[in-house]
């Protein structure tokens, strides 16, 4: 079972490596892309210490602001690579710099060699109980400056009470909103996926061939967790999708990003059936990482 593993980072260099080196295999290999906002230092302590690897290759760098577009297109620069350079593999894994695997590499590669050729990602539509406003993402215009980020022509857009009376007035009088290009049905979930060798020579294609599509996208907020689900869910290899991105995140504190797994959180990661996990920080808690491997490997 060959795998391609797109990996995005910004920090944590160190954790970078281990985790590069954690799944080093033969048929195994990795496609790194650095946000061009982290630091030369950043970038030199992950790519120099795997410039000796001939199954590592660092992307062209894109600057990745949270929300903006930033991380699809990173994510499409490693798929092209794959596509271009003739890679062989059977599945592209996208998984993040903190993320690290709960299984071994061969119980991995064998969950994926008797899936029958089937694709992992976690989504859902609109009318999901959780949904919530989640078509907010792409009905609007969602323009990005920066740390700035505006959203045309929703009511209640600024902090200011004041500049929202004036302004809703004219936001609720437009009854502009925008519609997936091509009359696709808009389908969310998680970021990070386990494709087969299939479904990422379709979504290459779908790319290319669909401009509009990518017009779009650039002004959805937090593409990456809408753009890849609507094109495989809207396509003919839809049935091959299992609903499952293969990644255990704990959201218990109901915040904004996942919580930092430490050793506490051990023996639950034991027990848990996803293949990966994520988050995690060895400047916070580095015994977990050493636990996990010593029982997984």
């Amino acid at each position: 079972m060959r795998l391609a593993y797109i990996i995005s980072a910004y920090k944590l260099p160190d954790q970078l490596v281990r985790l590069v080196n954690r799944l080093n295999a033969d048929g195994i290999s990795f496609y790194i892309h650095v946000d061009r906002k982290s630091s030369e230092q950043v970038y030199r302590g992950m790519a120099d210490p795997l410039a000796g690897s001939a199954n590592v290759s660092f992307l062209k760098r894109h600057t990745c602001n949270w929300g903006d577009f930033g991380h699809v297109r990173a994510t499409l620069s490693g798929i092209e690579q794959i596509i271009n350079s003739g890679a062989a593999c059977d599945y592209v894994v996208l998984i993040t710099g903190q993320d690290y695997p709960i299984k071994s590499n061969h119980h991995i590669q064998q969950f994926l060699q008797e899936s029958g050729g089937r694709s992992f990602i976690h989504y859902f539509t609109k009318d999901a109980p959780w949904a919530g406003r989640w078509d907010e993402r792409h009905i609007y215009w969602h323009l990005f400056w920066g740390r700035w980020h505006l959203v045309f022509p929703r009511a209640d857009m600024f902090e200011s009470p004041v500049l929202n009376r004036a302004w809703n007035v004219f936001a609720k009088a437009i009854p502009l909103r925008r519609r997936m290009p091509g009359g696709l049905e808009p389908f969310y979930g998680s970021s990070y996926w386990c494709l087969s060798r299939e479904c990422v020579e379709y979504i290459h294609r779908f790319v290319r061939d669909n401009k509009a599509f990518m017009r779009f996208f650039r002004h959805v907020a937090i593409p990456d967790e809408v753009f890849f689900q609507t094109i495989l869910l809207n396509s003919t290899l839809k049935d091959r999708l299992v609903n499952d991105d293969l990644v255990y995140t704990d959201f218990s504190q109901h915040q904004a990003h996942p919580a930092i797994l430490g050793k506490n959180d051990f023996k639950r990661l034991m027990g848990r059936s996803e293949l990966f996990a994520r988050k995690f920080d060895e400047t916070i808690d580095g015994e977990v990482l050493d636990m996990i491997d010593a029982a997984t490997t």
